[in-house]
């Protein structure tokens, strides 16, 4: 793969895991940067066949970046994982990338709750 992989939606297979963690070969959004990447390792998010249920949940409507249904992108579910994890880079034979900025958006704020970075470091207790 020689195209940027943030923002691609790749086939990972997720297994093994350990008890609520999403499970088996799945479509997954890659949220971190190509720097990481040249480490062998991408920070991916899983995406599940449903409506939004929870906070850390970003729905992806049918038709964007190759959804053929709706879904939903799991950014509480944020995951560090070999690249040899990734089964395919395209989906459907093309590469599927997020592009929608809207949406990007959403995952990134839902990203920052999720790790606290939306917390004022005097309140979070860092400082």
């Amino acid at each position: 793969m020689t195209d940027p992989l943030r923002w691609s939606i790749v086939i990972a297979s997720l297994d093994p895991t350990v008890g609520h963690e999403q499970r088996r070969r799945r479509r997954v959004l890659v949220v971190s940067y190509e720097a990481f990447h040249r480490s062998g390792l991408a920070a991916i998010c899983p995406i599940s066949a449903r409506p939004p249920r929870y906070p850390g949940e970003v729905a992806l409507p049918r038709g964007h970046a190759g959804q053929t249904e709706d879904a939903v992108i799991l950014c509480h579910q944020l995951r560090t994982v070999d690249l040899e994890r990734v089964t395919s880079f395209e989906i459907g034979g093309e590469p599927q990338r997020l592009s929608d900025p809207l949406i990007r958006g959403q995952v990134r704020a839902a990203l920052a709750h999720q790790l606290g970075l939306d917390i004022r470091t005097p309140l979070d207790g860092a400082a």
